[in-house]
């Protein structure tokens, strides 16, 4: 079943919407943590996503473009993938490195990103980052169900995990950390786009079990680390679902 699933989400790469650039807003909250103090029952949306098996339709792009950054740009790659799916296209992965790392203050270093910079690029082309902070000002230690609020209000989630404990990657180094977007739900689990992969569909269409994806964050350096983005005046993002048994519909889409 979980093989028909990943098929037909490649044919729904197909289909992306069309979206227009958003402005950013002054008014924008930095953060908001909506969905870590109160259940998911009690969220308010227009937007909610209640297919129990879902994924957002997100363009896919990876970090192995055959740049100098290449093994690095996993947090700007990621970053790229969220503009694009709402709207905001034409931004060039390296110059996405370059204005993160203007303000992490490492430009022209081989280094990672922190994730508060990219959230910070995004905020400056109008896309709100969602959680990365407590109310006390420290980094937020995000639970499974957190992940799964924001994925069902439409807002794609940018968790910090080891790579060494993802879905084909095991044997690789436990020092390397790496960004991932996640995208949908299943049952027992999270599909998600991974910017090391170079197939486009294979990239996007990856799949990690719910106990999979905990161990891999808690391993980070910082463990629980993740940010979600979307927000007031952007689009929904265009959603997947199996079609159900009796139904010629999927996802709320033709």
């Amino acid at each position: 079943m979980r093989m028909h699933w990943l098929a037909l989400l490649g044919l729904a790469l197909m289909l992306q919407a069309t979206v227009s650039p958003a402005a950013a807003r002054d008014d924008w909250p930095i953060e908001w943590s909506h969905a870590r103090s109160e259940s998911l029952a009690s969220i308010s949306s227009p937007h909610l996503i209640e297919a129990p098996v879902f994924r957002m339709v997100v363009p896919f792009r990876t970090q192995k473009d055959g740049g100098p950054w290449q093994t690095s740009n996993c947090g700007p790659a990621t970053l790229g993938m969220v503009l694009d799916a709402f709207g905001i296209v034409g931004q060039a992965t390296d110059d996405l490195r370059f204005r993160s790392h203007t303000y992490q203050g490492t430009v022209g270093m081989r280094t990672g990103t922190a994730l508060q910079h990219i959230a910070h690029v995004a905020e400056d082309f109008g896309v709100p980052a969602i959680g990365l902070y407590n109310e006390a000002g420290q980094f937020n230690t995000w639970s499974l169900d957190d992940m799964r609020g924001q994925l069902r209000l439409g807002h794609p989630v940018m968790p910090l995990v080891r790579l060494y404990l993802l879905p084909g990657y095991e044997g690789i180094g436990p020092r390397w950390g790496h960004y991932i977007l996640l995208t949908g739900l299943t049952e027992d689990g999270f599909f998600y786009s991974d910017p090391l992969q170079t197939d486009p569909v294979r990239g996007a269409t990856r799949f990690i079990p719910a106990a999979q994806l905990e161990s891999a964050m808690q391993a980070s350096h910082l463990p629980g680390q993740a940010v979600a983005f979307g927000g007031p005046g952007l689009p929904p993002l265009k959603v997947w679902s199996p079609p159900q048994e009796g139904s010629a519909r999927a996802g709320g889409q033709p």
